[in-house]
């Protein structure tokens, strides 16, 4: 899997709302498929120095579809439903003294869109 910097602007302003949620250590980058991940130290693994995912945010395919086919306007609103709701399950479940294996996935649904 590869990681860019150059965030999406979706990826941008949800790294901007969360990243006080993180140590400084932590830094957002983009997957291949899109998704916000904020990688840095696992501490709580054998190897201090490892590297890992804290969090992965996501969108479901069809909120990217239902997002591409908005008006600018309706886009703007959905894309602050979005960062609100996803961010706010970010900075309540992410606990950073719990990260194992797995990183704490966050997905955005047509569910939290109201449809």
């Amino acid at each position: 899997m590869k990681f860019s910097a150059n965030l999406s602007e979706f990826n941008r302003r949800m790294a901007e709302a969360v990243l006080q949620t993180f140590a400084t250590d932590v830094q957002p980058v983009q997957s291949d498929d899109g998704t916000l991940l904020f990688r840095g130290p696992i501490r709580s693994g054998d190897d201090p120095t490892q590297l890992g995912t804290h969090v992965a945010v996501s969108l479901d395919k069809d909120v990217t579809v239902a997002l591409d086919a908005a008006s600018p306007a309706k886009r703007e609103e959905m894309t602050e439903i979005l960062l609100n709701n996803l961010g706010t399950q970010v900075q309540s479940r992410y606990i950073a003294s719990k990260i194992g294996p797995y990183a704490l996935d966050i997905v955005g649904t047509m569910q939290i869109l109201g449809g």
